[in-house]
């Protein structure tokens, strides 16, 4: 605190115009407004090395708004779904079940985060299907 007090009962603030606070009328602490989500999903496999390229360069630009991620992956070459979930700047995959044969192989990956250009995420991701 800077030393003087906030009357907020009626919404009015004590200190004058040239304290530096901002006076909008939020309620809420942080701006919730700016985190969204997106879901990108393919019916096509991933080529393995550009999708991580790819993912290594994203959380290096976008990391600290990335608040999480996470998904089942269809990668060529891999025969059971790839577990992927990533917080920030840190992400990971592991093997997980098979792929049934009731089921078609694909992916489904959700990003939540602060401000995160959709399309830039799905041009990128869409150019890393094999």
């Amino acid at each position: 605190h800077h030393g003087h007090e906030h009357d907020d009962e009626d919404g009015h603030h004590a200190c004058g115009p040239a304290c530096g606070h901002d006076h909008h009328d939020h309620h809420h602490a942080h701006h919730d407004d700016e985190i969204g989500a997106f879901v990108f999903r393919s019916n096509r496999a991933f080529d393995p090395e550009r999708l991580e390229d790819f993912l290594s360069g994203i959380v290096q630009v976008y990391g600290p708004d990335l608040l999480r991620y996470k998904g089942i992956l269809y990668i060529k070459g891999i025969n059971r779904r790839m577990l992927f979930q990533g917080v920030h700047m840190m992400f990971g995959a592991e093997p997980g079940k098979p792929w049934p044969a009731s089921e078609k192989p694909n992916t489904r990956m959700v990003f939540i985060g602060r401000k995160l250009p959709q399309d830039i995420f799905t041009q990128g991701l869409e150019q890393c299907l094999a």
